[in-house]
């Protein structure tokens, strides 16, 4: 089966339409189902930085670790829920994270700011001035956040497969839009494309996990705090390169990944180097 990955604005009805979509074709529903996932795999602290895919970036967040971690976890659970399909995905990102996969339908879902932002009013009791205030805030935050992680303009239709206006169209004729869409032929997955995706997933695993076990701390650059670990796989089989100092840390990587579902081989090509020697003053 195939996936659905929808990107809305404040007010559009996208939530509701993403629910209505899983009713109707029996898919899981992730929103905030995303956050707890990553939470439980990689760590508790991931709830407190929500709004990583949500507001505009700050300036620490573009140089802070803890972005570079929540992005990697958020990308490793999105990963996962494409790999098993019958998914549709709310926000977090997901149409930009999915966009090299030929069986995940895209969908943009907007209105007109001042029916948005109507729409905010009478669901959330704000005023019509604050309503209006709350749409262009939470645009112009999610557009810079998206801009930021992802490097693309999430109002360009182009990214898109499928814009749905909801001034026009209503809960269950937008769903049923893009249901159709779903079934268009070009959106069927293939062997290639499934095998694809779960090798994707497994690359995102291993990204994530070796950012989140402790063991692993000295494999992060001292200054940047990237991994020096690069990893790739392909039909199961992982590759692992890079650099680290000693026959132990990459005895560590190797475990670390050799140990996750899915995984069916490891092969090394890190490089062992020797830590750098201390210089003194002559």
């Amino acid at each position: 089966m195939s996936i659905m990955a929808i990107s809305q604005t404040l007010g559009s009805l996208g939530d509701e339409i993403g629910r209505e979509l899983a009713r109707t074709l029996s898919y899981e529903l992730a929103d905030r189902e995303i956050i707890l996932k990553a939470a439980d795999r990689f760590g508790g602290g991931v709830r407190g930085l929500e709004h990583v895919t949500d507001e505009k970036p700050s300036l620490w967040e573009r140089f802070a670790e803890t972005e570079r971690r929540y992005r990697a976890y958020i990308e490793a659970i999105v990963w996962d829920l494409a790999a098993r399909d019958k998914v549709v995905l709310l926000g977090r990102g997901a149409p930009f994270i999915l966009r090299r996969v030929r069986h995940c339908v895209r969908v943009r879902i907007t209105a007109s700011e001042r029916l948005r932002a109507t729409r905010v009013e009478h669901q959330q009791g704000f005023t019509a001035d604050a309503a209006e205030r709350i749409v262009r805030q939470s645009d112009r935050e999610r557009g810079a956040r998206i801009r930021f992680l992802y490097h693309v303009d999430w109002d360009d239709p182009l990214l898109y497969d499928l814009v749905v206006n909801t001034d026009r169209l209503g809960v269950k004729e937008a769903a049923r839009v893009a249901q159709e869409a779903l079934r268009n032929e070009r959106f069927q997955p293939s062997p290639d494309s499934l095998g694809e995706v779960r090798d994707l997933s497994l690359t995102a695993q291993a990204q994530a996990t070796l950012l989140a076990d402790p063991r692993a701390a000295l494999l992060l650059h001292p200054v940047t705090r990237q991994l020096q670990v690069s990893v790739t796989c392909k039909d199961g089989h992982v590759t692992l390169a890079g650099t680290v100092v000693g026959e132990e840390l990459r005895g560590i990587a190797e475990e670390i990944v050799g140990k996750l579902p899915g995984v069916t081989g490891v092969r090394s090509e890190i490089v062992i180097v020797q830590p750098a020697r201390p210089t003194y003053p002559v």
